[in-house]
């Protein structure tokens, strides 16, 4: 007999990411807090806390443009979660041509209640090497 468990966090994060993908800002508000704290800290031009729906959507468009041109591999090493969090350790490798790399851990905590996310919160295994990286490749 199969059991099975239930992800009610991973499912919450992934609805995220498919509303996301598709720019649906009326799917993202139905899993996403619209006064939301995301902490992506350092000393790079994309440092900083962004709070609020808008603030995160464009944050992640600049991401995504970045790691697009970057070639990124993302691989997720560990994915887990309990009542309150989802937590990810990623394991992200670029090819640029221009030479600015990274290849490094980071683990992404997501705080959800009620169903919706509330809080995204990044750690970094080697924060000079992305202070480095970000400050290399943003586009002014």
């Amino acid at each position: 007999m199969e059991t099975t468990t239930a992800h009610p966090n991973k499912e919450i994060v992934d609805k995220f990411f498919d509303a996301y993908g598709r720019h649906d800002i009326d799917a993202i508000k139905e899993v996403m807090e619209e006064n939301v704290t995301w902490y992506f800290m350092g000393r790079h031009p994309l440092a900083g806390i962004k709070k609020g729906v808008d603030e995160l959507v464009a944050f992640f468009d600049k991401m995504a443009a970045i790691m697009a041109k970057s070639d990124s591999k993302i691989e997720k090493v560990i994915v887990a979660e309990n009542e309150r969090h989802l937590i990810e350790c990623q394991r992200s490798k670029t090819h640029r041509e221009d030479g600015n790399n990274l290849n490094h851990y980071t683990t992404v905590l997501w705080t959800i209640e009620g169903g919706k996310i509330t809080e995204g919160r990044h750690f970094f295994a080697d924060p000079e090497a992305v202070d480095n990286y970000f400050t290399a490749v943003v586009e002014p």
